[in-house]
């Protein structure tokens, strides 16, 4: 029996397509010195070689993926783009500008000398700066109408010619940038570990490093046997020890005989009464010799508590502005925080870091305890399985209704194309989500899925589309290409390196970190972090990747309608 595999492949688009992910899975995440090329490389070249053989797959399934991925940015950016305006906000929106607008006349002006078509250029700059949303951007206008097509040329050939330059530059785009991030502060002689730890000091914490440990805490009960505390209140008892270890949140409930009792700062304590406290295993050891605390005791109505996680999302503006300090879920409410993300970035927990819109806090405590912190914060995103779609769908409805209004300008109809309705839409329904946590509800998970597979989905389309033509190409304008990538994949890093020290005086850590949003690389972010033995970049990075991936979607249009 022969099983001619080139024949199935042929006839089965669905196996193609999930062949490409899993192959490119395995290749995106073979590591080379610390290096590797990451899962969206991975599928763009495993594509691009299924491509080269002729291999194709229905067009709707690259439209799918686009429709996903793009309006999945928007969505993502939608609680971060009124934040740009706090704090170091506007450093951020001038740095992401400068770095968007000189990248942009940088590729103008390589197109114009080296004779590139509008359509290499596109590709040359999302290749170059490893940026898909400025390709999705730049294929869209093309698709949806938005460009006039030259005298010879069709859109399939001019996305084609997209994808090609996208392909040839993507390569040294992603390993170039993690090279030149990792050099430059060596270049340059700078201490980025000092640096972070001076940033860290002017803001008031202490960097922290995103591997630490937190200590869970566990729910513990004491009987009060020391005379001296006999006839105190909570708070005088707490008072005269002076320490900070536990709070009189921290109690979570006080038993005397048969009755339990609520602890208040002016409970007064008795010889013989029981006592819960909520605390970590080393704050416990250290409360029983500060407070008089007894033998532990096995006393099922005061242990017998709801300790929950809760996942918070920050809304309220009270809090908003605020830093973890000024907050302090721990001593004003008895809840522990383990975990601060912003755009799915992990953020320094130290007293000093500000709460922003859109932030998720991750609270540990006593049910009764989290609901008080919860209502001082914003609202619970509860772990639901199930996702809001017909938010979801209705969202991406009116953004692609959106996308086909035009406006005739003279001779020339002027619209925003299907990427920026999308974008536009994703950024509204981000936002309502944001301050409205029960609107759009979507799990973490199926958040994920979604842009991920969406992204996956558009880059089989794209390497399939340009392996037929890529050796072609690479003979005729692939050197042309590749040396035009390396310099915009390192000029614009190094003048915003210079512009964000020289002009914005931003430090050293941030602002590596803040470029690589800006360039919408997380593996160089990693690579700052690891060189500044911090999570002090993070907070650069946050403040430039939503609005970085705005721009740039429409940095990939205006190249094409020039």
């Amino acid at each position: 029996m022969t099983i001619d595999f080139s024949s199935i492949f042929h006839q089965d688009s669905v196996l193609v397509i999930f062949t490409i992910i899993a192959i490119g899975y395995l290749i995106g995440n073979i590591r080379i010195a610390r290096f590797e090329i990451g899962v969206t490389g991975g599928v763009l070249l495993c594509a691009l070689l299924f491509g080269h053989y002729g291999y194709t797959i229905d067009p709707i399934v690259q439209s799918i993926g686009f429709t996903l991925f793009i309006y999945s940015v928007g969505w993502q950016a939608g609680p971060q783009i009124l934040n740009v305006l706090r704090q170091d906000g506007p450093k951020y929106l001038v740095l992401t500008l400068f770095m968007t607008a000189g990248s942009f006349l940088l590729v103008l002006g390589l197109a114009w000398l080296t004779g590139l078509s509008n359509s290499f250029a596109a590709g040359l700059m999302a290749g170059s700066l490893t940026s898909t949303p400025t390709l999705v951007g730049a294929q869209n206008a093309v698709s949806s109408g938005l460009v006039s097509l030259p005298t010879g040329e069709t859109a399939n050939s001019l996305i084609e010619s997209i994808s090609v330059a996208y392909a040839i530059t993507y390569i040294f785009g992603t390993v170039g940038l993690l090279l030149v991030v990792k050099l430059l502060p060596n270049l340059l002689r700078t201490d980025l570990a000092a640096a972070a730890e001076t940033f860290a000091n002017e803001r008031g914490f202490k960097a922290e490093n995103v591997e630490e440990k937190i200590e869970r805490p566990i729910l513990r009960a004491y009987e009060l046997d020391d005379p001296g505390l006999n006839g105190m209140t909570i708070a005088e008892a707490l008072a005269a020890r002076t320490t900070k270890e536990i709070s009189y949140k921290s109690l979570y409930r006080l038993k005397r005989g048969a009755a339990l009792i609520d602890p208040q700062p002016e409970t007064v304590i008795e010889t013989g009464d029981k006592v819960a406290v909520f605390a970590t295993p080393e704050e416990h050891a250290k409360a029983r010799d500060l407070y008089g605390l007894g033998a532990e005791v096995l006393d099922r109505d005061l242990i017998d508590a709801v300790v929950d996680v809760a996942e918070v999302v920050v809304t309220n503006p009270m809090s908003v502005g605020k830093s973890l300090e000024q907050i302090g879920t721990y001593e004003r409410h008895g809840c522990y925080l383990t975990r601060i993300t912003r755009s799915q970035i992990q953020l320094p927990l130290a007293p000093g870091t500000v709460v922003q819109r859109g932030d998720v806090m991750i609270l540990t405590g006593e049910r009764r305890a989290l609901d008080r912190a919860i209502a001082e914060l914003g609202a619970e995103d509860r772990k639901a399985v199930e996702t809001d779609l017909l938010t979801f769908a209705a969202g991406i409805v009116f953004g692609l209704m959106l996308g086909q209004i035009t406006v005739k300008v003279g001779d020339i109809n002027v619209g925003i194309g299907t990427a920026g309705g999308l974008l536009v839409a994703g950024i509204c329904v981000g936002f309502l989500r944001a301050n409205r946590p029960t609107f759009g509800r979507m799990p973490a998970a199926a958040r994920f899925i979604l842009m991920e597979l969406g992204l996956l989905l558009f880059m089989v389309g794209v390497g399939l589309n340009a392996g037929g033509g890529i050796a072609e190409a690479i003979g005729s304008v692939g050197p042309v290409l590749f040396v035009s990538g390396v310099v915009v994949t390192c000029l614009p890093l190094l003048c915003g390196y210079a512009f964000g020290r020289l002009a914005l005086g931003m430090n050293p850590a941030l602002l590596l970190g803040a470029l690589t949003g800006a360039m919408t690389s997380t593996p160089a972010l990693g690579i700052v972090q690891q060189a500044a033995k911090s999570t002090v970049p993070a907070l650069g990075y946050a403040g430039t990747y939503a609005l970085a991936n705005v721009l740039l979607t429409l940095a990939g249009t205006m190249i094409m309608l020039l």
